[in-house]
């Protein structure tokens, strides 16, 4: 079992540098790139094992389940458009959806996309899917775009439009807008042992989803066996900690 964290800093990064990070199992944070294999739980730093997922996006059909959260929503609008700055409207719906959430999320949508750094330059070529019930706006979807990959980052949506399930349907919309336009590979993120809030990226179709084996350094086809937690003795578990915080 490789234990590993690392990260990047680059000052410039091409659609075709952030393909390459991604199909390594490499992730956007902030203004860089990193990768992990396990997460830290608190308060008492127990660990988890991480794995990343990504979906063949000419693999996507509509399933069942999909067209039936596409009627639940006929009736909102949407629009992607490039990222450049964040406007007050978007801003507002995170404080309200972070409000909502149990998890720990980022303080804002600008901390998730810049870290505090200058926002008038991005290494990332990010867009962002909008959904309007009317006039008012109801999610928001941040994904980043390579030349033939794409990678969600942030989803959020108002916490009164629960039941519409947002977040599932803010993927649906991703895969909507890349397979039209010939990407290859769409990453929603990653899966957390033993963590079953993580796992609704299944939903996008389970049977054509693939996780990244660091041992091996491949994709391999998704089995339910990586949700389970795993067990790790005591010295084991103190060994990945040192490296993890070391």
């Amino acid at each position: 079992m490789l234990v590993f964290r690392n990260r990047l800093d680059p000052d410039e990064l091409s659609g075709a540098d952030l393909d390459r990070y991604l199909a390594a199992g490499w992730y956007r944070m902030h203004q860089c790139i990193f990768t992990i294999s396990h997460l830290i739980s608190e308060p008492h730093l127990s660990v988890h094992r991480v794995h990343w997922l990504r979906f063949p996006v000419g693999a996507y059909v509509t399933l069942p389940a999909h067209r039936k959260l596409h009627r639940r929503n006929s009736s909102l609008r949407h629009e992607i458009l490039p990222v450049t700055t964040i406007d007050e409207e978007h801003r507002d719906l995170y404080k309200r959806y972070r409000s909502a959430i149990d998890f720990e999320g980022y303080p804002s949508i600008e901390d998730a996309l810049w870290g505090g750094g200058q926002q008038e330059h991005s290494i990332f070529n990010t867009h962002c899917i909008s959904v309007y019930d009317g006039d008012q706006l109801v999610a928001a979807g941040y994904f980043d775009i390579g030349q033939t990959s794409a990678a969600s980052i942030l989803h959020c949506y108002e916490p009164s439009y629960k039941r519409h399930s947002l977040g599932k349907w803010l993927i649906l919309l991703t895969l909507e807008y890349l397979k039209p336009a010939g990407f290859v590979w769409y990453y929603p993120g990653y899966l957390v042992a033993g963590k079953p809030k993580m796992n609704y990226k299944l939903f996008l179709g389970a049977t054509s989803m693939q996780y990244y084996d660091p041992d091996s350094e491949r994709w391999v086809p998704y089995h339910q066996a990586i949700c389970e937690e795993e067990e790790y003795g005591e010295g084991v578990e103190a060994e990945i900690l040192h490296i993890l915080l070391g």
